[in-house]
């Protein structure tokens, strides 16, 4: 028997389509899939959205030199 995990989300439809790349080797022909639903907690989330890696913008930024200097007209 083959186990394969992945993580999914759960909409507010409540609705789960899943496709997933089975291996190779997996039989072809009928077979009994059993689903597991474990609840993650907060603290259980990985990383999964850009924003919230912190310092991937590190050294993007420039800033002047003068750009607390009082500007022309004020």
């Amino acid at each position: 028997m083959n186990s394969i995990t992945t993580e999914v989300l759960i909409k507010n439809d409540h609705k789960l389509n899943i496709s997933i790349d089975l291996p190779e080797d997996c039989p072809i022909g009928a077979a009994i899939v059993t689903i597991t639903i474990n609840p993650r907690t907060a603290h259980d989330r990985p990383i999964n959205r850009i924003a919230e890696i912190r310092g991937l913008g590190k050294g993007k930024v420039w800033m002047a030199e003068d750009f607390d200097a009082q500007l022309d007209g004020f």
